[in-house]
């Protein structure tokens, strides 16, 4: 998620433009183009294209409407993302204290030891933050599997590998292992219910995440909006330069960059779980949860909270 961009305009500009220096080109060339034949045109005997400036400002209209309607659709698709971690936050908080507090020796009648209890606690605790990051691999593609290591123990490790979705499967040991809890007593029935409704809310939350990374934005959508765009861009300079002459140059370079950036804008954010500068910051909101549940059992290896990465040209963002 980008914070802020750099407080030196200068950075500003040139990050700008880099990231978007083919398309600029592009806008340059046709624009200089368009106003070469028409003002040398008669030299070489040839007649000079241009357009009325009518249709093209209905087709600019037009495409506004599209950008417009899929700029909204790609912020919903962003803003539910965030939701969806935000649940996952709230439930993994809920979890944890549930583990902490609902565990103890008090109704195995003296079978359990309280050692045994707190390894249970921290089991449960360290196999969630696993999930947490395998979710994040499993929704960006990654195949990170031994980072799990510091969370698993080495035979959950391999045993993963051989599954296709790793996270419901790491949900699945954890529902195992609350049922273990509940044979000796470590936990009574109606606690185990309950921690049992959190399991669910977690997969309610994965299948939501998954929903989004594995439903893509309508083809023909955004088929046809590069279309139009570029349709618009090549048209514009031709129905400008009749009445601008030279100043149709910058002034179709302009308007061409404004659309593109809207489409650019959309075309990013409608994707929020591929670990780009601009995507949902799952990585740090994780180690936030991370660091929580790991207070709650008192660790001794907490890690710190990401600080915003300073990208190129001075971008800060969260990952």
């Amino acid at each position: 998620m980008i914070l802020k961009y750099s407080d030196n305009p200068f950075k500003q500009i040139l990050g700008i433009t880099f990231y978007n220096r083919k398309n600029i080109l592009l806008f340059t060339i046709i624009s200089i183009v368009a106003v070469f034949q028409y003002e040398f045109g008669e030299i070489f005997d040839f007649e000079p294209l241009t357009l009325p400036v009518v249709p093209v400002t209905i087709l600019g209209g037009a495409l506004a409407i599209f950008l417009g309607f899929r700029n909204n659709s790609a912020y919903d698709r962003w803003w539910e993302a965030r939701k969806i971690w935000g649940g996952i936050v709230n439930a993994s908080r809920t979890f944890g204290v549930m583990i902490c507090t609902f565990s103890s020796t008090h109704f195995s009648k003296g079978k359990v030891k309280d050692k045994d209890v707190l390894i249970w606690r921290k089991e449960l605790i360290t196999r969630h933050i696993g999930w947490l990051y395998s979710l994040i691999m499993h929704l960006r593609k990654q195949n990170h599997w031994d980072d799990l290591g510091k969370y698993l123990s080495k035979k959950e490790v391999d045993q993963i590998r051989k599954v296709h979705n790793k996270p419901t499967q790491l949900l699945h040991k954890q529902s195992e292992r609350l049922q273990d809890a509940y044979e000796k007593n470590i936990i009574e029935d109606f606690r185990h219910m309950e921690l049992t409704n959190v399991i669910k809310e977690f997969y309610s939350l994965q299948g939501m995440a998954e929903r989004i990374k594995g439903t893509i934005f309508p083809y023909y959508y955004n088929y046809f909006t590069g279309v139009f765009l570029w349709l618009f861009v090549t048209c514009l300079p031709f129905s400008l330069v009749t009445d601008m002459s030279w100043s149709a140059i910058p002034m179709s370079i302009a308007i061409s960059f404004v659309f593109t950036i809207l489409e650019k804008s959309g075309a990013v954010t409608e994707d929020p779980f591929e670990g780009r500068a601009a995507d949902t910051p799952i990585t740090t909101i994780t180690r936030n949860i991370e660091i929580d549940l790991l207070e709650m059992i008192k660790s001794d290896t907490i890690p710190a909270p990401i600080e915003p990465t300073i990208g190129k040209f001075g971008v800060k963002y969260l990952n």
